[in-house]
């Protein structure tokens, strides 16, 4: 099997999982008041839903020209929008305090706007979807930070990891250096996975729905930016951490319909 082969299959499974998401989240709540936070969430789910089916159908109609600036990148504007919206709705405190991590946060988003404009040299598609999803990333740092959800020494870890990786990418733009790119993608994939364990372990233990949210939502935006950073296999099973966390984020946000 191909590595455009294998991409186009977990294409299809994104797009059966998010109608499967939207789906359940209104038999989670069905008989039930929809909530602010779920109903942004299935938006959420319905523009990345009509995104996936674009980008499917360009890779099989066209499967050898590079996708242009179009509704698919509208689309994921809209996602990350959505889900700031539907993480904020959940957490009734929406007085936004300035701290470290934000900072860092926004330094982490303007890297990795760099660095994708260095891969696609593609300036207003990266601009304008970087922007909207590095409010996406404030967002989570913003919540994690005034939940408390995440402790001082794994905020340090975190800051080391994703300093890191993003440096390795950084060093590694014009000469690919294999023991660079691997050691980037390990380090990039344990984020990932460590984020993905976070929200796993939150859920797992019946913590509020807004914290299950906020870890959900956090994990679902990290996989999303190890999703641009890799190709061939990497982003492969980039994909398919990206879609384990939407799974958790089905649940943290169904997890409302207990409290209607």
């Amino acid at each position: 099997m191909t590595v455009g082969t294998l991409e186009d299959i977990l294409d299809i499974l994104d797009v059966l999982l998010t109608a499967g998401i939207i789906a359940g989240m209104f038999l989670r709540f069905r008989g039930r008041k929809l909530t602010t936070a779920a109903a942004f969430f299935i938006f959420a789910m319905v523009s990345l839903l009509l995104t996936n089916a674009y980008w499917l159908a360009h890779s099989l109609l066209r499967p050898d020209a590079r996708i242009p600036m179009a509704a698919n990148t509208i689309g994921e504007c809209a996602l990350y929008l959505l889900l700031s919206a539907a993480m904020n709705a959940a957490i009734p405190d929406r007085r936004f305090t300035f701290s470290p991590q934000v900072l860092c946060t926004v330094l982490f988003a303007a890297a990795s706007i760099a660095l994708w404009i260095a891969w696609t040299g593609e300036w207003v598609q990266d601009i304008l979807g970087g922007i909207t999803f590095g409010y996406l990333l404030v967002c989570c740092a913003w919540r994690l930070r005034q939940l408390n959800a995440l402790s001082r020494r794994e905020w340090i870890a975190l800051g080391i990891l994703t300093a890191a990786y993003t440096a390795l990418f950084a060093f590694d733009l014009k000469d690919e250096r294999p023991l660079c790119t691997v050691t980037a993608h390990i380090l990039m994939f344990a984020t990932m996975i460590w984020f993905l364990y976070r929200a796993f372990r939150s859920i797992r233990r019946g913590e509020t729905a807004g914290r299950q949210i906020v870890l959900s939502v956090s994990a679902c935006a990290i996989c999303l930016s190890g999703v641009y950073m890799s190709g061939g296999p990497w982003y492969a099973a980039a994909e398919v951490l990206r879609m384990l966390s939407m799974l958790l984020m089905l649940v943290a946000f169904g997890r409302e319909a207990e409290d209607v």
